[in-house]
């Protein structure tokens, strides 16, 4: 009984470990001096989805800042 379990606890953990594949790609190219295009492209699901944002380098900056933050907030916990 303990064989069949950890043989359905390993096959669970390997299915898991298959479906989380990196879908989402983000590319920032410089426009300029003071901008930043950034491109998304999500091919998880049926059709692509291509979502393009220019920001200024500044807020870019401090978005990326943020978001390492809240990695680092996560991995701390």
């Amino acid at each position: 009984m303990k064989k069949l379990v950890i043989i359905l606890l390993a096959f669970t953990l390997t299915t898991n470990a298959q479906e989380r594949k990196n879908c989402v790609t983000t590319t920032i190219e410089k426009v300029g001096e003071f901008k930043v295009k950034v491109i998304r492209k999500n091919t998880c699901g049926e059709r692509t989805v291509i979502k393009i944002q220019t920001y200024l380098r500044k807020d870019w900056e401090a978005l990326q800042k943020k978001r390492k933050l809240r990695i680092k907030k996560r991995k701390n916990k």
